[in-house]
């Protein structure tokens, strides 16, 4: 015995070949529109995606750009602060250099100075003790013109001429 599917498979080809012209003339205008929308819808969705994807690969290949002009301007910026470090580097050592040097002469200048002052203030000192000195002698020689003319008047006095 035969099964119903197995008596469907078996059925006369004529019927199929009705049903099938049946079905064309009842649903053949909204089976073509519908393939037709349908193979429209297809075009447009792969046109569609190939333009999101042609944007996205420009988006991707301007920020890839972007990127790597970005990462030049810093790497020519590190290497602009580097060589500044550098100079400021070398003006630092100059200048301290520079300042030590002065420091030096300011120390040597104002030894100098030092011995320069302690001279003058020893000849100095030494003028005035000569001068006191001097002015002592001459003191004592008031002091024995004082004495001579005192005795010249006590002998003057004594006398009778």
């Amino acid at each position: 015995m035969m099964t119903v599917a197995e008596e469907l498979e078996f059925t006369p080809p004529v019927q199929d070949k009705n049903l099938d012209m049946v079905r064309n003339i009842l649903f053949g205008e909204q089976a073509r529109d519908s393939e037709r929308r349908l193979a429209n819808l297809e075009r447009f969705v792969k046109v569609w995606t190939n333009s999101v994807r042609d944007d996205i690969r420009k988006s991707h290949d301007s920020l890839n750009h972007e990127l790597h002009l970005v990462h030049d301007l810093l790497a020519e910026e590190s290497r602009a602060r580097i060589a500044d470090a550098g100079v400021s580097r070398k003006n630092y050592e100059q200048t301290g250099k520079s300042i030590e040097s002065l420091f030096r002469q300011l120390q040597h200048t104002q030894d100098a100075f030092s011995q320069r002052l302690e001279q003058q203030r020893e000849d100095l000192l030494n003028e005035l003790k000569q001068a006191a000195e001097q002015l002592r002698q001459d003191k004592i020689d008031r002091k024995a013109l004082a004495t001579l003319l005192d005795n010249v008047s006590r002998q003057l006095s004594i006398d009778p001429v």
